[in-house]
């Protein structure tokens, strides 16, 4: 598993709503600190609402806050959002990805493995993360 720059821009974009937690920030705002260009924040954006991690206020004053308290949003939700599975091989979430999955003994180490990581990502939070 390797998380994409999508996936990496996304939690900091989310940090830095957490920072201003209540607060409506325009694009603008969050593509100058974090320093990221417009056009692909949008595109990291767009998927953040769909995911129910942000709300859009349109209009002059318009733009994003967090839809939950940042307490209650986990790295895993925002990674899910932009990555999708996050398995570290296929065969752990789709059996037919792999025509030894029934055999292979090496799978248990993988879905060990997987779980560690998915227990991690669930239990850190963006409040959590602006502590640090």
């Amino acid at each position: 598993m390797k998380i994409s720059t999508k996936g990496r821009y996304a939690l900091r974009v989310m940090v830095e709503f957490a920072a201003h937690d209540g607060e409506v920030l325009s694009l603008k705002h969050v593509s100058e600190a974090q320093k990221i260009s417009l056009k692909y924040l949008e595109q990291i954006v767009q998927m953040l609402v769909k995911h129910n991690l942000l709300l859009s206020f349109r209009g002059t004053n318009g733009g994003y806050k967090l839809t939950q308290k940042p307490s209650e949003i986990t790295v895993a939700a925002i990674l899910n959002a932009t990555e999708g599975n996050l398995s570290v091989v296929n065969c752990v979430t789709d059996k037919s990805a792999c025509n030894n999955c029934s055999n292979c003994r090496a799978r248990k180490c993988w879905e060990k493995l997987n779980q560690l990581i998915d227990d991690y990502l669930h239990n850190v939070s963006l409040s959590e993360l602006l502590k640090d």
